[in-house]
């Protein structure tokens, strides 16, 4: 579903990724890790067309290496930022009804809005609440729910549980399996190594903005490479 060939991103003349590959299939939860800095919310952003980009981003059997970014996001591509990046002075249901704006999710945007509730209760709760009023957790919710009201096909996760407490974080790596049995491929960039590997079906290592490792979840949990550098030994 998603095919990455020789990407290299830059921001200005700064280059960040270099010569990255990386193949997401289908029902797939494929995570990226880590360490700060080591490109992975560049990667993100170069899939989703926000930074300056090389070499080839198939979807879907498409080549959208050159498409500008809000057409990649009506295509089925949708970023979760880090961050949230909600409307704050708005309330949680007009930031869901902002992630509706593709034509065919417009359509069926009440469908989708009852399934964003059914996953996420706690939205349903606070449906006229400001956004900004929201803990971190809430707001990452209501961030999740804004990018699956645009019906993607893969939803791209940027450190989806970046600050919050480990209660929220356990919801948060609950609800990513849940929308991945829904049917939605999910590419996860994570810190928390272990968690997102044990959820992961393959995984990939960046460091300095290149592919170190690739393997399955389980197999990159029992790479002595891996867990020296983020597992502790």
């Amino acid at each position: 579903m998603l095919k990455i060939r020789s990407l290299d991103a830059y921001y200005g003349e700064f280059q960040v990724l270099y010569d990255v590959e990386l193949d997401v299939s289908p029902g797939e939860v494929v995570v990226v890790v880590g360490a700060n800095g080591a490109g992975k919310t560049s990667l993100i952003n170069a899939l989703s067309g926000t930074i300056d980009r090389e070499g080839e981003v198939w979807f879907d059997q498409r080549n959208i290496s050159t498409v500008p970014a809000h057409e990649i996001a009506a295509t089925g591509l949708v970023q979760v930022p880090e961050g949230r990046r909600l409307f704050p002075f708005l309330s949680v249901m007009e930031n869901l009804e902002l992630g509706a704006y593709p034509a065919h999710a417009r359509a069926s945007a009440d469908d989708t809005k009852r399934r964003v509730f059914d996953l996420m209760p706690r939205l349903r709760e606070r449906v006229d609440q400001l956004a900004g009023s929201l803990s971190g957790g809430e707001q990452q919710l209501c961030a999740i729910g804004r990018a699956l009201m645009s019906q993607p096909r893969v939803l791209m996760l940027d450190e989806p549980t970046l600050g919050l407490a480990p209660i929220m974080v356990s919801m948060v790596f609950e609800l990513i399996d849940e929308i991945r049995a829904s049917g939605t491929t999910i590419l996860l960039v994570e810190q928390n190594v272990n968690r997102s590997l044990e959820l992961a079906d393959r995984g990939y290592v960046l460091e300095g903005g290149r592919v170190v490792l690739e393997g399955t979840g389980a197999e990159l949990l029992a790479n002595d490479r891996l867990k020296a550098a983020y597992l502790g030994g």
